[in-house]
């Protein structure tokens, strides 16, 4: 599975049918809604805690709001920039944290 690096995203989420498929145990949802790309307001349903995330030889933590859509998506937003102090270069198209 592939994340993708979102810097207009203040939260990381990740879709029910992502969870599912990784088989992630997901906490209950502090009844918040977020923002979606279309502008529509999605239903936060869990919270993931401390997910593992590989990049490259590299493992890390990260907090994922759950929401329900058909499709599989990870998105890292600037929450997860923020907490590993990340730099993103797109001329060099790399990723240091």
């Amino acid at each position: 599975m592939r994340a993708v690096l979102d810097t207009r995203a203040n939260v990381s989420i990740i879709t029910l049918p992502v969870v599912k498929k990784l088989r992630l145990t997901m906490g209950m949802s502090d009844g918040s809604k977020i923002i979606a790309v279309d502008q529509t307001k999605k239903n936060v349903i869990g919270i993931v805690r401390d997910a593992s995330l590989s990049i490259q030889d590299a493992r890390v933590a990260i907090n994922l709001l759950v929401i329900e859509a058909s499709e599989d998506n990870l998105l890292l937003g600037t929450d997860w920039i923020d907490r590993y102090q990340a730099d993103l270069s797109f001329h060099k198209k790399e990723l240091r944290f």
